[in-house]
């Protein structure tokens, strides 16, 4: 099977942490510590350069302010180059999505990778998607209906289904607007989706009832009328008669 994403294993939650919390006497007290002198020159071995002054004070913050060990800041960026991405900016995001879920060791880090991997091509079956890894839009996406909406697989593995079914094609898109417009009204089970469906039947069943009733008057005129000029005809003929 397709190896993990290359985007980070959770979706980043907004946060006020920031590197600039750390003040140039802590860097440099940090910067004398040999464990981080080691970790900085791994890292710039990963990344094939030398590090800016910026990009040092990310790794810092790491395991300052992240409390990550030093293996796992090698960890993360030995994950984060593995999937293509070498930007600092990256790294801090996977950074941040692990702190989120609350990683500490790499065992955990690589337990998640490995989770989220295998529901990312669970996904991808489910839209008739093979042979590739997924692109991070996608996977943004995949996050999102997994962290944010909360939702279980085999809900969306129905908007999946439906997806494919009205588009004729894998649409993560499309899949996003059911998702999206299910979130909204609290589905949490295939039942309440059930439910829905049913609902939307009913109302589209209402529309269809009031649209006749609404063009009834015309009909009725018509037929009145009909009956009203043979009822006249019949008076007429009545008079010939007569005559």
């Amino acid at each position: 099977e397709a190896q993990a994403s290359s985007a980070p294993a959770q979706p980043v939650k907004q946060t006020a942490r920031t590197t600039s919390s750390l003040s140039p006497d802590r860097v440099k007290e940090l910067k004398q510590n040999d464990e981080i002198v080691q970790l900085l020159y791994i890292a710039e071995q990963y990344l094939g350069k030398t590090l800016t002054p910026t990009e040092m004070k990310k790794i810092l913050f790491f395991y300052d302010e992240l409390k990550f060990s030093p293996d796992l800041i090698e960890y993360l960026i030995e994950y984060s180059v593995s999937r293509g991405h070498k930007s600092m900016r990256y790294i801090e995001t996977v950074a941040l999505a692990w702190a989120d879920e609350g990683i500490t060791t790499v065992t955990m880090a690589k337990e998640a990778n490995s989770r989220y991997a295998k529901e990312y091509f669970t996904i991808f079956r489910s839209m008739g998607i093979s042979g590739r890894n997924p692109v991070d839009t996608e996977v943004s996406l995949m996050n999102t209906w997994l962290n944010d909406y909360g939702f279980t697989m085999d809900i969306i593995q129905e908007a999946c289904s439906r997806t494919v079914l009205s588009t004729g094609q894998p649409s993560f898109q499309y899949a996003d607007k059911i998702l999206s417009g299910w979130k909204d009204k609290n589905v949490r089970t295939l039942a309440d989706v059930r439910l829905l469906d049913a609902q939307h039947q009913r109302q589209k069943l209402e529309k269809n009832t009031q649209r006749k009733t609404a063009q009834k008057p015309t009909a009725s005129n018509r037929f009145n009328n009909f009956h009203q000029r043979q009822y006249d005809f019949n008076e007429y003929e009545k008079k010939l008669l007569n005559q």
